[in-house]
């Protein structure tokens, strides 16, 4: 996102031209699991674009095990492959466990049958705007019904 000033100095976003606009109501704070860093610079600037707040960009399980202890997410973006033999199928039976939703990122069109690996939408890499806005949705929307269920968005 680029930023101007106000007469007072205070940085002021500036929407560019076709650039989705962030929704209210929406802004989720989402886990970033990816291994490539200019992937997950890119992920996370079209986070902030579409108004939400990245946590991190963990390059392992270790590290987004270590997010997800410190920082409560709303929801994340999982690259399914951490390169080597590792993937990120820890990491997303942790989510289930915990009732936060998630996506899988994969540059490959399914994943590995082998591998018991919990159930959710994939995003092919590189991921386009308008499915991550669609994903983004989707969760806020899985999320917003656990909460209720879980009696966190009832008003007292």
């Amino acid at each position: 996102m680029l930023y101007s000033a106000d007469r007072c100095g205070n940085p002021v976003p500036v929407a560019l031209p076709g650039a989705p606009t962030p929704r209210k109501g929406l802004i989720m704070r989402v886990l970033l699991v990816e291994d490539e860093p200019l992937l997950a610079m890119l992920l996370e600037e079209n986070l902030v674009d579409l108004g939400h707040e990245p946590v991190g960009a963990a390059a392992t399980v270790a590290q987004a095990m270590a997010l997800i202890k410190e920082i409560d997410v709303d929801c994340a973006l999982l690259d399914y492959s951490l390169g080597g033999a590792d993937t990120s199928v820890p990491v997303a039976r942790h989510l289930i466990h915990a009732g936060v939703p998630f996506c899988y990122l994969s540059g490959h069109s399914s994943l590995d049958d082998q591998v018991d690996a919990p159930r959710a939408p994939m995003l092919a890499k590189p991921v386009n705007t308008s499915a991550l806005v669609q994903a983004l949705e989707n969760m806020d929307r899985l999320r917003l019904r656990a909460n209720c269920r879980s009696g966190q968005g009832l008003q007292a």
